[in-house]
């Protein structure tokens, strides 16, 4: 399957990560495929309230209206979807047929190619929800007719476009993920973390989880390019 088919593109941010940042990631595909691209609206406020499961409820449902809207103009019925962060693991569920909080999404219905960027899809030590995700919904479990692609960032922390937030908080943040600090990581998530069982893995040299974390990210115009044209080999 041709993961950037001629089919509508919905991409989720990550955690307290404005829909601003995702602009140049957006315009690049845009270009490139032709495709409509669709920012999902989530403020900071809504991404606090993720702590609970109402919370990514709200998002679910936000997801859900856009990609039905959208399936609707698709030539092949399907959309693509594109989460950074924390925004993967809720795709992941959203594609799912289990009950949430009173509700089934059944997303693999409406799409047909997941594309995670730096989220945390295997950790041994997750919140709730993230590892409810995990446990429930392990590797790429609609991988028969869902095309998966996982994408994980390497940051040298002593390297010239790490930021003096990525030194604060990787070996922290990759500890509580991964059980050991001395890993390698994006600066918040560890690369083995990222990489999607069962997917197509991608990995990113010098390449950070966000503009917080170093000068290029995964949003960065050339690792767009990058990561965009080596998920169509």
């Amino acid at each position: 399957m041709n993961t950037y088919s001629n089919q509508p593109i919905i991409l989720l941010g990550g955690f307290l990560i404005d829909i601003s940042a995702y602009e140049e990631m957006s315009e690049y595909i845009k270009s490139r495929t032709g495709n409509k691209v669709v920012i999902v609206p989530v403020n900071k406020f809504l991404w606090l309230s993720t702590n609970w499961s109402f919370g990514w409820k709200i998002i679910l449902d936000r997801v859900e209206e856009i990609v039905k809207e959208l399936s609707k103009e698709s030539p092949t019925n399907k959309v693509t979807l594109i989460g950074h962060s924390s925004g993967g693991m809720i795709l992941r569920l959203y594609l799912s047929d289990l009950l949430f909080n009173q509700k089934i999404y059944n997303g693999k219905k409406y799409a047909n190619c997941l594309v995670t960027l730096g989220s945390p899809n295997q950790a041994k030590r997750a919140t709730y929800l993230r590892n409810f995700v995990s446990s429930k919904l392990p590797g790429s479990f609609y991988s028969k007719t869902v095309s998966y692609v996982s994408v994980a960032g390497e940051l040298d922390l002593n390297g010239p476009i790490a930021t003096k937030t990525s030194l604060r908080l990787s070996k922290p943040s990759y500890r509580a993920l991964n059980g050991n600090g001395d890993v390698i990581g994006d600066g918040l998530v560890p690369r083995d973390s990222a990489l999607l069982i069962g997917s197509k893995q991608i990995v990113l040299k010098e390449t950070a989880h966000g503009k917080a974390f170093g000068k290029d990210w995964y949003g960065s115009q050339n690792k767009v390019e990058e990561w965009f044209n080596k998920s169509l080999r």
